[in-house]
């Protein structure tokens, strides 16, 4: 009786190649393309190619080629700012899918599909855990959460967080890897259940947990920068002209709202935050709102802090928050003699920023009550740590930055997708205020309700639907998301001890303990 030869496992130099195709794919979902079903498209390409790999090394070394393929396009922008950053960067966060790679090809060969494409999902949203902490204070733009920022799928970070819709979405693109790419026991149970998953997380989303308390008038002042092309540090002048342009653009609102919001850095810096507002007054006389603005404050020789500060409108400081998460290589040198004289890094960056130590939302007063406003700075809304730690007690959220070292990139477009997230993960107003673009004020479900344009003077104003309660991300944070992939992981091990044991007894005499060939789709 004549057996059915195996299926030929796809040459390494294909693995490869899809790998690459793969990363590019996910990196097209992300802005400035937009290219939404790519967020799982891109990964479930990746991903056949992960489940032929058949050792733990050429899974690792597909995962780190889908990375790399995924993040020099996703954060090209860094090339704006340093060649070198905008290499070492990307390469670094790139190996970071070495891991996944590697489960998945072991995986594979060893677990029925529906246990695979679990494992698979836990893998990537750990290591995603564990890429946002990782080096130096992590990075956590990429996650897959971002591409969704303009769909209702965004709601379901309200209560699984950024990271558990990463997870819902890679669940979906194993899913599809099975079905679409499989060869031996195609399945639609794991991709039907993945979508039944992102279907109970959208829907605890769409539960309103929190209340509303009160609308807040806003006006976000915009300008255009003073030296387009040109870094700050080499604009003489910078400051002063910026300070001019926002009072200019404050004079030309049309009524006096609860609230001005300008961007980071907008205020000529001071000893204090008070002498800050009386330069303020100084140079622009009575405002006609109290204004919540970025300035910095130096704390000794080559340090200082960066502020969100809040002044009425006779230019007295009335509470402030000073940054938490100073950017390496951006705000402060890591082992400055040693790394200060690579590439521009010392010449841009003279003194260090130091982390502020208070993350109490500031407090504003109106006419009608009392308002709270949990407020970062610059590139921590890209954290949900960050702003998960001043939401809490706050009945709306603000952003103050600046990207204007970015030029036209992407950048400020995904800083934004980023904040959708955090406005659906706390189910609270927030706005964005961009030195040059792009701001935004967007609702408590994450959905955007006004935006600037790049490089271009303007104003947005409207009303923040400012609300209080906590969502079930806001009390547990990504705490029930990690043990939830952590106990698949542990509860895999038996079917895998299983598959393995029944190989062991089935195979010939002399080949027992051998590997069973990883061509085969996921058991």
């Amino acid at each position: 009786m004549t057996t059915a030869a195996a299926p030929t496992a796809p040459p390494a130099w294909l693995l490869a190649v899809v790998s690459l195709l793969g990363g590019v794919a996910t990196s097209l979902a992300f802005a400035p393309t937009t290219w939404t079903p790519l967020v799982v498209v891109g990964p479930a390409v990746a991903l056949w190619a992960w489940t032929h790999a058949s050792t733990a090394r050429l899974g690792a070394l597909y995962g780190v080629l889908y990375g790399w393929s995924f993040s020099f396009p996703a954060f090209r922008w860094m090339l704006e700012v340093d060649a070198v950053a905008g290499v070492v960067l990307p390469a670094i966060q790139g190996c970071f899918w070495a891991v996944t790679g590697a489960v998945a090809a072991v995986a594979s060969a060893r677990l029925r599909p529906s246990w695979w494409v679990a494992v698979v999902a836990a893998t990537w949203t750990l290591v995603e855990v564990s890429r946002a902490r990782v080096p130096l204070t992590g990075f956590e733009w990429g996650q897959l959460s971002m591409a969704t920022a303009d769909t209702p799928v965004r709601q379901a970070a309200a209560a699984v967080g950024a990271i558990g819709v990463t997870g819902a979405m890679v669940a979906v693109a194993a899913g599809l890897a099975t079905l679409a790419f499989g060869r031996d026991r195609r399945s639609p149970v794991p991709l039907l259940v993945s979508f039944v998953v992102v279907g109970l997380a959208v829907g605890m989303g769409l539960v309103r947990w929190t209340s509303p308390v009160a609308d807040l008038d806003v006006a976000v002042i915009q300008v255009d920068d003073p030296c387009p092309g040109v870094f700050a540090q080499d604009c003489p002048g910078y400051s002063t002209e910026l300070l001019r342009s926002y009072v200019a653009g404050a004079a030309q609102l049309d009524r006096a709202p609860d609230l001005m919001v300008w961007g980071e850095d907008a205020l000529l810096g001071a000893e204090t935050l008070q002498q800050v507002g009386t330069r303020l007054m100084r140079d622009a006389g009575a405002l006609p709102a109290p204004l919540l603005a970025g300035a910095g404050t130096p704390t000794a020789p080559g340090r200082f802090l960066r502020w969100a500060a809040l002044f009425d409108a006779n230019g007295v400081a009335v509470d402030g928050y000073a940054k938490r998460m100073p950017v390496p290589f951006g705000e402060y040198v890591p082992l400055r003699g040693l790394l200060g004289g690579i590439s521009q890094v010392g010449r841009l960056v003279p003194n260090d920023l130091e982390a502020g130590q208070d993350a109490s939302p500031v407090v504003l007063r109106t006419d009608t009550g009392v308002v709270s406003l949990g407020t970062v700075v610059s590139w921590e809304v890209t954290f949900s740590r960050a702003v998960r730690a001043v939401a809490a007690e706050a009945n709306g959220l603000a952003a103050l930055t600046t990207v204007a070292s970015y030029g036209t990139t992407a950048a400020s477009d995904q800083l934004l997708d980023a904040a959708q997230l955090r406005a659906a993960e706390h189910q609270k107003p927030m706005v964005v205020a961009a030195t040059t673009g792009r701001s935004a004020l967007i609702a408590p479900t994450g959905a955007m309700e006004a935006s600037s344009a790049l490089f271009r003077a303007d104003q947005l104003t409207g009303s923040l639907a400012l609300r209080t309660g906590l969502t079930p991300f806001a009390r547990f944070g990504d705490l029930p998301v990690v043990l939830v992939a952590v106990a698949i992981l542990l509860a895999a091990v038996r079917p895998w001890r299983r598959v393995a044991l029944d190989e062991t007894s089935e195979a010939p005499t002399g080949q027992r303990g051998a590997c069973r060939s990883a061509d085969a789709l996921p058991r």
